[in-house]
């Protein structure tokens, strides 16, 4: 990708590359113990850890094959940083994963699910992506739900295929293809 990012947007949200200002904010998202409970990370998250994770994301223009490229989600109405939304790329670009992380205090407002369903508009319109993954630990209902919102299908089960450092749990498979999400966006 040549340009920079656009930041995109929604009634509510903006989604926008991240900054090193993000850093502590980051930190503090993801020390949370209910937040890193279901993630790739234990707590806590240091800030020179999420430096370091902002500034090779800053290195990319946007979404990269064979990367994540992660977006602060930030409300309009006040400039809130309330999480943040990841995009991975497969190598040939067909295939994107989606993951959302937000803040405990800004959970149950739907923002995780527009956030989220705005990437998925990005990943299908912009970027002619065919197949949009999302994976979450089975018992991460919440995740769960935000996902069959936006019309993700349940694909099954990967039985002991997440490892966080030593630790192995079950991972949730959920997919969806690019004709159903233009139908559905058609339906609206």
């Amino acid at each position: 990708m040549d340009a920079a990012f656009i930041p995109l947007e929604t009634e509510r949200l903006t989604l926008r590359p991240m900054t090193l200002d993000d850093a502590e904010d980051m930190a503090e998202r993801r020390s949370d113990t209910t937040t890193a409970q279901y993630q790739a990370w234990k707590a806590p998250y240091s800030v020179e850890r999420a430096r370091d994770l902002i500034a090779d994301l800053m290195t990319r223009q946007g979404p990269t094959p064979g990367a994540w490229y992660q977006l602060a989600v930030v409300r309009k109405r006040d400039g809130k940083v309330l999480g943040d939304v990841a995009l991975f790329l497969s190598g040939n670009a067909r295939t994107a994963e989606v993951g959302f992380t937000l803040h405990p205090w800004a959970r149950g407002h739907h923002y995780a699910t527009e956030a989220t369903a705005r990437l998925v508009d990005y990943a299908v319109f912009d970027l002619g992506v065919h197949r949009i993954e999302a994976c979450t630990h089975p018992h991460n209902i919440a995740s769960v739900r935000v996902l069959e919102r936006i019309g993700f299908l349940a694909e099954g089960i990967r039985r002991e295929a997440y490892w966080v450092e030593d630790e192995v749990s079950d991972d949730a498979i959920y997919g969806l293809l690019a004709r159903e999400w233009i139908s559905r966006r058609e339906q609206d």
